[in-house]
């Protein structure tokens, strides 16, 4: 059964991560807001509806131009309409077209991978490049997102490396890079994010050994537990074959400022 914490911890990860020197998180009882160099989230939003528009001024002001700024509603978000209070304002479905997701958890041991699929974290800059551009390719991510991307990438691998707030898992099947998955740790368990395959390699349970792996980093870290965000038609039937339980759905919309 899932403990009213990890529900928690599943409507709002932001909330309860760890952060690493290179993110920057404000919170309080209305807001959870993070940021990276060229990202930011908002979530957990608790305002009363004549507060709606001071609070999209205050993100807009916290949140440089040129960062991409997305909001993600789950079902406790407050007013109960923010979804299309936001669209009045001017918020727009995402460009990576993820609007709406499914939040999960996971509290037993998921299957194992197949033998032939290494899954190791990765420790050098080439495996971090090798990470992000089966990234890029599984999420079709456009040209210019790519290369203002790439401006990070040496800070971003640092970043991790020198703080013990996320780790990247980079899957070799026959020898090559073929997919990655990335923890984000807190007390209340682990928040997987970027789960990919690369496309040659997809359907050899290459998904399943990047879940498997990280729930032994979490066992090993006595945080036995799994949160994650799922699409609908892809991530969501793998991880409720693993043992996923359904938590809640996130709806997500983005300012193009």
């Amino acid at each position: 059964m899932l403990s009213p914490e990890l529900r928690e911890f599943a409507h709002c990860p932001d909330r309860y991560s760890l952060l690493g020197d290179d993110v920057e998180r404000f919170a309080d009882e209305r807001v959870c807001i993070l940021q990276g160099n060229i990202w930011a989230a908002v979530s957990g939003v608790r305002v009363a509806a004549d507060g709606v528009d001071d609070l999209v001024d205050e993100v807009r002001a916290r949140v440089p131009g040129g960062k991409s700024l997305a909001w993600w509603l789950d079902p406790d978000t407050q007013p109960a309409d923010l979804h299309s209070l936001l669209r009045a304002r001017g918020l727009r479905d995402p460009a990576d077209r993820a609007s709406l997701l499914h939040a999960l958890a996971c509290v037993s041991e998921p299957d194992a991978g197949p033998a032939e699929i290494e899954v190791a974290p990765v420790a050098t800059f080439d495996d971090h490049l090798a990470a992000v551009e089966i990234a890029w390719d599984a999420f079709s991510i456009p040209d210019e997102r790519r290369e203002q991307q790439r401006l990070h990438l040496r800070e971003d691998f640092e970043a991790t490396q020198r703080t013990d707030t996320r780790t990247t898992f980079l899957a070799r099947l026959e020898g090559r890079p073929a997919g990655l998955g990335r923890s984000i740790y807190a007390s209340r368990g682990v928040f997987l994010t970027a789960g990919c395959v690369a496309e040659w390699a997809r359907g050899r349970g290459v998904y399943r050994a990047l879940v498997r792996a990280r729930w032994d980093d979490a066992v090993a870290r006595n945080t036995p537990a799994l949160v994650t965000e799922a699409l609908p038609d892809t991530s969501y039937p793998i991880l409720k074959r693993l043992g996923f339980e359904d938590v809640c759905t996130i709806r997500r919309l983005e300012d193009f400022r």
